[in-house]
């Protein structure tokens, strides 16, 4: 193959890739703003969903910057889950998912080489572990929780989603990258919440557009992250060999 042969293959993979990356993007907001406009849906709902559209793809990156946007942007969502019935995931939101990504934006910072987060793998105890805190505290939020969201819309759910939502925060904050893999679990079951509500209440489709993109973002950073740690394991036994 020919050098200028060679480039114009890069050329097509780098427009390949635009395309991938920013596509579904561009078509998720159109659908977004979309059903907002027929369905005269509040600012306060739709700006938070389209920023996470951004927010995804920086960190399938595993760009730091997410954090800070996606920290800032998890208090609109709290005001709008307020407004749904879904006060698990409002109070996860506004007062832990919150200053949480703050904070790791500042501690992903120390644990980079440029722009390259140095990932780290679990060790069989602590799947273990992660695994017993999350059902234990969906266990315990039901029992003691509960009682002070009365009224609140599919409660099982929405509790599992917020102590899961804590679990991968933490995870993804000491940057391990089977928080990637818990966070699919999640996307999941909020397909399944919001798919619900909508069947009643079709004002709030542009939640169930944003978790079905969610979950295929969620995927793509799972593979990511997964590849990077496995490069930079590589790359770490070879600087000892």
């Amino acid at each position: 193959m020919s050098v200028k042969e060679e480039a114009s293959c890069v050329r097509r993979r780098n427009l390949w890739s635009l395309v991938w990356e920013y596509a579904p993007m561009a078509a998720v907001a159109v659908l977004i703003i979309v059903f907002a406009v027929l369905r005269q849906q509040s600012l306060l709902k739709t700006l938070p969903t389209l920023v996470t559209l951004v927010v995804q793809i920086m960190m399938a990156h595993a760009n730091r910057y997410g954090f800070l946007v996606g920290g800032c942007n998890a208090l609109l969502y709290g005001i709008g889950y307020l407004s749904v019935g879904v006060y698990f995931s409002a109070v996860s939101s506004a007062l832990f998912s919150f200053p949480m990504q703050i904070w790791s934006f500042f501690h992903w910072k120390k644990h980079s080489e440029g722009n390259e987060v140095a990932f780290r793998f679990m060790k069989p105890w602590v799947c273990v572990l992660t695994v017993l805190t999350t059902l234990g505290g969906w266990a315990l939020s039901l029992v003691f929780l509960r009682p002070l969201f009365e009224g609140g819309v599919y409660p099982e759910i929405d509790a599992y989603l917020f102590v899961a939502g804590i679990v991968v925060t933490v995870l993804m904050a000491i940057r391990f990258v089977e928080s990637q893999y818990l966070n699919l679990i999640s996307g999941i079951l909020s397909i399944v919440m919001w798919g619900m509500i909508v069947a009643e209440n079709p004002s709030e489709m542009n939640y169930l557009i944003i978790s079905v993109y969610n979950v295929a973002r969620t995927a793509e950073a799972a593979v990511r992250w997964t590849v990077q740690y496995l490069h930079q394991k590589k790359e770490a036994k070879e600087s000892l060999s």
